[in-house]
C-alpha cells in the first residue's frame, strides 16, 4: 500500500515542461510546497542553508493569478538577489475588493555552486493545466513550468 503524508509534492510528465502536483491541509501549505516543488526543479534545496530571511507580498484577481505572480516573483528573485531558496512560509493569503494578497517569509542563500546541487533553469510559470482543488482537509495545486 502506498503511503502519502498530507503534505508534499510530485512531478509528472509533460512533453518539454514539468507539471508539478502539490498537495497539504490548507491553501496557504499548498502555496508553500508549490514553492519548494519548483525550487527543487532548480537545484537540491537540500544544500541550501536558509539562513536569509525575506518577506515577500505579492497580488493576484483570483488564486490562479496569484499562484502565478508567487511562482514567478520567486523565480525572478533567484537573478535578482543572486539567491537560491530552501524553506517557504506563507504566512496569510486573503481576498479584499476582488484582489488576493499572499504575504510570505523565505529562506536562502547566496548562490555557491561550489556547494548548491543545481539541476535546472526554471524559465516562467504557466497557466497550462493549473487547477487549485480545496476541500475541507486538503488543498491540491498541478501548475506547468517553463523549462
Amino acid at each position: 500500500m502506498l503511503l502519502i503524508s498530507n503534505r508534499g509534492f510530485r512531478y509528472h510528465e509533460h512533453t518539454a515542461d514539468i507539471t508539478i502536483e502539490c498537495w497539504a491541509p490548507s491553501l496557504k501549505e499548498a502555496f508553500s510546497e508549490a514553492a519548494l516543488a519548483t525550487f527543487e526543479v532548480v537545484l537540491d534545496t537540500s544544500t541550501v542553508e536558509p539562513n536569509l530571511p525575506i518577506e515577500i507580498t505579492v497580488e493576484g484577481s483570483d488564486l490562479k493569478e496569484l499562484l502565478v505572480e508567487w511562482i514567478g516573483h520567486l523565480i525572478s528573485l533567484i537573478d535578482i538577489n543572486y539567491q537560491f531558496y530552501s524553506r517557504f512560509d506563507v504566512i496569510t493569503i486573503d481576498k479584499a475588493n476582488d484582489v488576493y494578497t499572499l504575504q510570505a517569509k523565505i529562506w536562502g542563500a547566496d548562490i555557491d555552486h561550489e556547494i548548491h546541487d543545481t539541476r535546472t533553469e526554471v524559465k516562467a510559470m504557466t497557466y497550462a493545466d493549473m487547477k487549485i482543488q480545496s476541500e475541507s482537509d486538503k488543498t491540491t495545486i498541478w501548475f506547468t513550468l517553463d523549462l
